[in-house]
């Protein structure tokens, strides 16, 4: 095995053979292959170097296989399906047959406001599916898609490799929401009393600050933050009662997943919007998979935005 000169070998050495023991003549090989017969003889002598045996010897107008040639035809012919079936064939992805696993990364507020959406979704069109949800931020998106067989991942990402390619989703904008049976301010709230009043933010790290907080360094000012969580949710249940408020997305503060009387309403300075996003390896893009996937998805997540 180790003798064997594998440079010289190509699939069109195959097909010629495949075509000689077909139609056991040269020019109606070279007529099938559109290749001149000289081309054709040539291949055949190749073959007959690489294989030590004549393969086909010439009776009358006919090209004869050798017993070497019958031997090695059934090989040849397996080895030429499988390349017609199952290697150049771009094959459409049949959701309805799939027994795999869709992985799809979250952040915390993609997977409460839209997770439940996907879930279904998948479970109604690829029955014999699994799914799991991964938790994802800025930080790992990347690290779980390259490392963990994640299809997709879902949130905010400021930075991204030239491996990744994004997909844009929606704009999201930032509004202050608070609980103004308690609160009892006058609407919109006064950069005052947005000053004034104690606030809770969402942070991903051990840090109490936001994009906010600069923006407000930048007048000389700062907010009262008290309390910092990485769960979107959890910000509206510790509003509810409390003279506290907090600038969040207004997907989730208009999410229906919470029974609670909150008031939303646009913040006294200028913050800006962002931008969420659907990211997964440039490298598979055109996987079948991933194509059907990531529009299936998208889909989903822009008509309950355009619901909002």
């Amino acid at each position: 095995m180790n003798n064997i000169n594998w440079r010289g070998i190509d699939l069109n050495l195959l097909l010629t053979f495949d075509a000689l023991f077909q139609f056991k003549s040269v020019s109606a090989a070279s007529k099938f292959m559109n290749l001149g017969q000289p081309a054709t003889s040539y291949n055949l002598k190749r073959l007959r170097e690489l294989l030590d045996d004549p393969l086909f010897e010439r009776v009358g107008n006919t090209m004869v296989a050798t017993k070497r040639a019958n031997e090695i035809a059934p090989k040849v012919d397996a080895i030429l399906s499988i390349i017609r079936k199952d290697i150049l064939p771009i094959s459409k992805f049949d959701p309805i047959n799939f027994d795999g696993m869709f992985i799809v990364g979250l952040n915390d507020y993609a997977e409460q406001i839209f997770g439940p959406d996907i879930f279904d979704y998948l479970q109604q069109v690829s029955p014999k599916a699994k799914i799991l949800f991964k938790p994802v931020d800025n930080e790992n998106g990347v690290h779980l898609l390259e490392q963990h067989n994640t299809d997709l991942c879902i949130g905010v990402f400021n930075s991204l490799p030239e491996s990744v390619v994004s997909t844009f989703l929606y704009r999201e904008k930032h509004l202050c929401t608070f609980d103004n049976s308690k609160l009892e301010t006058q609407l919109p709230i006064s950069l005052e009393e947005y000053l004034q009043v104690p606030q809770v933010i969402v942070t991903a790290n051990e840090c109490l600050t936001t994009k906010v907080d600069e923006t407000l360094a930048n007048y000389g000012i700062e907010r009262n933050v008290v309390l910092g969580t990485t769960r979107f949710l959890t910000i509206r249940r510790m509003l509810s009662g409390r003279k506290m408020l907090a600038v969040m997305a207004e997907m989730v503060g208009r999410s229906d997943l919470i029974d609670d009387q909150l008031t939303l309403c646009e913040p006294p300075i200028d913050i800006p919007d962002f931008d969420v996003e659907m990211i997964g390896l440039k490298r598979n893009k055109h996987h079948p998979k991933q194509v059907w996937l990531s529009e299936k998805i998208k889909n989903i997540i822009q008509t309950k935005v355009q619901k909002k």
